[in-house]
């Protein structure tokens, strides 16, 4: 049997076999909402959360965080502690504890 080896002939199957895959590929389910889409593009988890986060000293911290970076803080009266919003943005959620709230699931 010939083997084709012409490089429109390649192009060409690949072309279709990666049309072919991509239509296969599921898209992002849609919901109607009082008028509005509700576009859901990931699976439920597909974001790993931050479980027993490790925290490093503010003099540490000078030598990779951004003086200005944005951070969210809490104090429950004994700890003070800062959730860097850029790791937040990455992992939507960490779950935590401090002396004077217990657990805590700290969002964003």
């Amino acid at each position: 049997m010939p083997v084709l080896r012409h490089p429109s002939v390649v192009l060409a199957a690949a072309a279709l076999l990666g049309l072919t895959l991509w239509a296969q590929q599921p898209g992002p389910r849609q919901e109607r909402i009082r008028g509005g889409i509700l576009l859901y593009v990931l699976a439920p988890d597909q974001i790993p959360a931050i479980d027993n986060p490790r925290f490093v000293t503010a003099e540490e911290a000078d030598a990779f965080m951004q003086p200005d970076e944005p951070v969210l803080g809490i104090y429950d009266g004994e700890v003070a502690k800062a959730y860097s919003l850029w790791q937040l943005d990455h992992h939507e959620i960490v779950n935590d504890s401090t002396p004077g709230f217990g657990p805590i699931a700290v969002t964003w």
